[in-house]
């Protein structure tokens, strides 16, 4: 009953803030969309949500339309049914990346922070080296190690984000571990490990959530910039930053297909940081308490 009476508390704190709100709908548009294109895409008119439907006969970009509302883009894409396709696709591998960055970088922070000593040293080291490099580079750099495919660029970033959350971890865990109830659990012989997964890591998670309804945002940038300069072998692949760049060389006489593109990704970006704002108002203990 407690649990519930907190939780039912951190909602109204949420949906105490506006902008928070306005941005938690535009996501959950965002994963409806997603949704509906992945197991109904007809209801959207969209015959084939894996390929770009494309119209040779008719090329060059057309302005928006009744028939083509965004218009279309190079070569005779209709951008609203590429756009709904590929927030579908760009969607996916950001939360693919980010759960998997969180995860593992969650666990190896905690295990850093609560054993402490030469293994904490070692790990906080290849954190250190990981932020050393722009994390683009190296995202591209282990990339092409692994070869130019959307897999190898999700497995690159995978590797270059968990040191972020390795390091909220460690911190969180580093004050957590001091309290009285681990003590308690350590006294009572409760083994390392259940205290790390049991006790530390609920406590760890809530500002980890935080971090990873900001970096959605982050990750889809990076995605669609990866694919937008040719880093991806996009073929007739809907995606965001691919379709940006297929309207690159007609941005003169045909603005809206860069334009549209380039909203659907700042959109979602600008939703899931004020989400994140909100996650924060959650959390604050300075705003629970007011």
């Amino acid at each position: 009953m407690e649990r519930y009476s907190e939780f039912r508390y951190s909602l109204k704190i949420f949906f105490s803030n506006p902008t928070a709100v306005a941005g938690f709908i535009i996501f959950m548009l965002y994963v409806i969309d997603a949704l509906i294109v992945q197991f109904d895409p007809r209801l959207l008119g969209i015959s084939n949500p894996n390929v770009l439907q494309m119209n040779f006969v008719n090329p060059i970009p057309q302005p928006p339309s009744p028939k083509h509302p965004l218009g279309t883009t190079y070569p005779g894409i209709d951008l609203l049914h590429a756009i709904e396709a590929a927030i579908r696709f760009d969607l996916y591998y950001s939360i693919i990346v980010v759960l998997s960055g969180a995860a593992l970088g969650a666990v190896l922070g905690i295990i850093s922070g609560y054993v402490g000593g030469l293994l904490d040293d070692v790990i906080m080291r290849i954190t250190d080296i990981f932020f050393a490099i722009p994390y683009l580079v190296l995202a591209i750099a282990i990339g092409f190690v692994l070869g130019r495919t959307y897999e190898s660029m999700v497995i690159g970033l995978v590797i270059v984000w968990w040191p972020l959350y390795a390091r909220y971890a460690r911190a969180q865990t580093l004050s957590i571990k001091r309290m009285p109830f681990i003590d308690a659990a350590k006294i009572s012989g409760v083994r390392d490990l259940k205290i790390m997964f049991k006790h530390i890591l609920p406590n760890v998670l809530p500002p980890i959530f935080v971090q990873i309804s900001l970096d959605l945002g982050s990750i889809m940038v990076i995605f669609s910039v990866l694919a937008f300069i040719g880093l991806i072998p996009n073929a007739s692949i809907p995606e965001l930053g691919y379709l940006t760049s297929l309207g690159l060389s007609y941005i003169e006489s045909a603005p809206w297909a860069v334009i549209f593109p380039g909203l659907a990704i700042t959109l979602f970006a600008l939703a899931v940081n004020l989400m994140g704002d909100g996650l924060r108002d959650v959390i604050d203990p300075r705003r629970r308490s007011s």
